[in-house]
């Protein structure tokens, strides 16, 4: 699969947020600082999405390969991400779409003229097959530093 493919198959299969279950954490108004910050999905030309990552997995249940590894983050709050690195690349977000909604009740993609209360962002990288990903974020409030990394087979 050629990154065109890939890009065209992430674009024909989106992640599925209605199944983000974050330990019935509820928030009574928009978000301000960060929340929750995870590791969501990771996909590869190899094995297309793997959205079931939980949170404090230390490594993807799949062997993904490929030329193409593709890494969704979601922050649930705000604060300003900072770059990822995987195999000894280090790359900023790619794409990032807005999420609306309350945490662990019904995070979604947003619709026109709802407030933004999260973010899932996407880190794009070629070449390496398998390795630590790691990602940090800078909240707008204390606790200020929020970080989350997995082995991608």
């Amino acid at each position: 699969m050629n990154i065109s493919e890939y890009d065209s198959f992430a674009a024909n299969h989106p992640l599925d947020l209605s199944q983000l279950s974050i330990h019935k954490q509820t928030v009574e108004a928009s978000a301000s600082g960060i929340q929750y910050f995870e590791v969501y999905a990771v996909g590869s030309t190899n094995k297309g999405f793997e959205d079931d990552i939980l949170p404090n997995q230390t490594a993807t249940n799949e062997d993904h390969g490929g030329s193409q590894i593709r890494v969704a983050v979601i922050q649930y709050g705000y604060g300003n991400i900072n770059n990822a690195t995987f195999g000894g690349q280090s790359k900023s977000f790619s794409e990032s779409v807005y999420l609306c909604g309350t945490l662990g009740v019904d995070v979604h993609n947003c619709n026109p003229g709802e407030t933004v209360t999260g973010w899932l962002y996407y880190f794009n990288f070629s070449g390496p097959q398998q390795g630590s990903f790691s990602v940090s974020s800078n909240s707008t409030s204390s606790p200020s530093y929020w970080s989350d990394s997995i082995y991608i087979q």
